[in-house]
């Protein structure tokens, strides 16, 4: 009752907050660069923003500052069951039903491990045989060809996060498989969770974060992009997912 009670009060108050929530329109002046665009800060009136539309029109434009900040995307970890009927429903369109059937067709002819799992790691044990299916994995998947493959596998390995089963991997028997002959959504879900392991043993993701600061007519605008430094796992991570979609 202690906690049921207050935290029940919260709930209805943010309900009430979403209920009573009215849109408020706002404005903002957009300027073409040659390279790209920058934008002012909200207004609130339309005709603030046509006011400093109209001053820029004829009025030069100052660069004031160019910041560029390096920052990096840790690869994901390995599926469990969950993490994967939420990719294979965002990406797929699949249910979680038909996510668990396919997986378990797949467990069933040995393509990959106990799909009923909620850890995302590998045991110790594992640690040594790893790197031989990650390039048996990377030489027969489409997705792989041509890209680089790294097998940082202490990435993965973690006793501590390991109950009664270990993340869903691919195994050996991949190397023999003829991906031709399976179903169109276990291929599917095999080549996400095929990705996935190679991913999460990649490189970091490492891009730098971009921010332009610009005056005209006394008003600063901004913009921000981003460009990469190196793509680490988010090439086979991309290659992956436009393959998938475009099967889909």
């Amino acid at each position: 009752g202690r906690v049921m009670t207050p935290t029940l009060a919260l709930i209805v108050q943010r309900e009430a907050e979403i209920a009573a929530f009215r849109p408020v329109p706002f404005y903002n002046v957009v300027l073409a660069m040659n390279d790209f665009t920058v934008m002012s800060e909200r207004m609130d009136h339309k005709e603030d923003a046509e006011r400093l539309q109209t001053a820029c029109m004829d009025a030069s434009v100052i660069v004031k500052k160019v910041e560029s900040k390096e920052k990096h995307e840790n690869p994901p970890a390995l599926y469990d069951l969950t993490t994967l009927q939420r990719d294979a429903n965002r990406l797929l369109g699949y249910t979680a039903q038909q996510t668990l059937d396919y997986v378990q067709s797949l467990y069933e002819k040995k393509l990959c491990t106990y799909p009923r799992t909620d850890s995302r790691y590998l045991t110790d044990d594992m640690a040594d045989g790893l790197p031989v299916l990650v390039y048996a994995v990377a030489k027969v998947m489409p997705f792989a060809k041509g890209v680089s493959i790294t097998a940082e596998v202490q990435q993965v390995i973690n006793d501590g996060k390991v109950t009664d089963h270990h993340a869903i991997i691919p195994t050996m028997t991949l190397k023999d498989a003829d991906f031709d002959d399976l179903p169109a959504g276990e291929r599917s879900i095999l080549y996400l969770i095929s990705a996935r392991l190679l991913c999460a043993i990649g490189q970091k993701h490492h891009y730098a974060e971009i921010t332009t600061t610009v005056e005209c007519a006394g008003t600063e605008f901004t913009a921000k992009g981003r460009s990469e430094l190196h793509p680490g796992w988010r090439t086979l991570d991309t290659v992956c997912k436009a393959m998938l979609k475009g099967k889909a």
